[in-house]
């Protein structure tokens, strides 16, 4: 994925993993979320889904979008847990923004997970940290996708 430097780029880059402008998918979304919630209740977590989450989802859902040119790494718009304890991390994220949080997305290259607060804030959650990716869609996926460095998410902690 090359860096993304305008919302133009971004809808491309979304456009080519099957994105149109008025896309909908509230089963789908809807589906997905009750069962990240179920997966966080078997993580040892507790998981609310809350509006921006879902709204972002009932248009993104589903999408893969590549990450590089390798087809194994790509950004699946799904909210999963990346692995066991993810829960309690992405719990950490929320008590620390004072806000709740929802997995709107991750990466298979390192197994990140985008989030979305109660404000429509984006974060990525990454094994190396939390980390703020914009305060909407657009910036927040400019900003995914040039990497490092990334602002922490501590910087907007309550």
């Amino acid at each position: 994925m090359p860096a993304l430097k305008s919302p133009e780029a971004v809808d491309a880059w979304l456009t080519k993993a099957g994105w149109h402008p008025g896309r909908r998918c509230d089963g789908i979304a809807a589906a997905e979320a009750e069962s990240a919630v179920e997966s966080f209740r078997n993580d040892g977590g507790s998981l609310d889904v809350i509006a921006p989450a879902l709204d972002f989802l009932r248009e993104h859902v589903g999408l893969v979008a590549p990450l590089h040119t390798s087809p194994e790494d790509t950004v699946v718009f799904c909210p999963s847990l990346m692995y066991v304890g993810a829960a309690e991390d992405i719990q950490e994220l929320a008590d620390g923004l004072g806000r709740k949080v929802f997995p709107v997305a991750h990466d298979t290259y390192d197994g990140g997970t985008i989030l979305i607060d109660e404000v429509g804030r984006f974060f990525y959650l990454h094994h190396t940290g939390g980390y703020f990716l914009g305060g909407h869609k657009y910036p927040a996926l400019m900003s995914y996708s040039r990497g490092h460095p990334l602002d922490d998410a501590e910087k907007y902690y309550v």
